[in-house]
């Protein structure tokens, strides 16, 4: 469990508690490769916003090429739409991701909740949803390449999942699965395009 917040938050156990979940059994922290993928790309957020916002500067007459309203204009616009995004996005998601690192999911004896603290939360007594251990291949570099996740599908279609492919994410899926009954060795399910698969809650 992280040592910067509480795990669970008092909003999941208010969910399990107004739900009628009963004891929580065990907590799990998933997707924790997703997670730096989201950060990159919004670090990448700051740097575009810097990026055209000096295209912009360079390209306006008050710098010392002497251009033009005009020729600024479509950098600038560029420039504020990535600062805008970096203010109302980035920032936001990042603050969020440094006071707790990756989503939890959290099985109760009747229920499940997963959630980002200051983010998504799912909750679902347990029969109203179906959870798989499934490993897919993708192409990957001229190779095939496993990708085991849990796939936890929800009476409406939707469908979240608990990703495997970084060996930190990997290594908890086995007890995600004991803990919500399903067996701990995945379900091989051949090969699948990447975007046929759920996306990592």
């Amino acid at each position: 469990m992280s040592a910067r917040a509480r795990v669970p938050t008092s909003r999941a156990e208010a969910v399990a508690a107004q739900e009628g979940y009963g004891a929580r059994l065990s907590s799990h922290r998933v997707n924790r490769a997703h997670d730096r993928r989201l950060a990159t790309g919004a670090l990448m957020l700051p740097i575009g916003a810097a990026v055209f916002l000096g295209m912009a500067w360079a390209a306006s007459p008050w710098s010392d090429g002497g251009g033009s309203i005009p020729g600024m204009l479509p950098s600038g616009v560029a420039g504020l739409a990535f600062l805008a995004l970096t203010i109302y996005v980035a920032f936001p998601l990042l603050v969020a991701m440094f006071r707790v690192k990756g989503a939890w999911v959290h099985v109760f004896a009747r229920g499940a909740i997963a959630e980002r603290p200051q983010g998504n939360l799912y909750a679902w007594a347990l029969p109203r949803a179906t959870v798989r251990y499934v490993c897919w291949q993708e192409s990957w570099e001229g190779e095939l390449r496993d990708r085991p996740q849990i796939w936890v599908r929800f009476r409406d279609g939707e469908t979240i999942c608990f990703d495997g492919l970084a060996l930190e994410d990997r290594g908890v899926l086995p007890d995600v699965a004991r803990a919500f009954g399903i067996g701990e060795h995945p379900e091989r399910i051949g090969t699948l395009h990447p975007a046929k698969a759920p996306t990592p809650f």
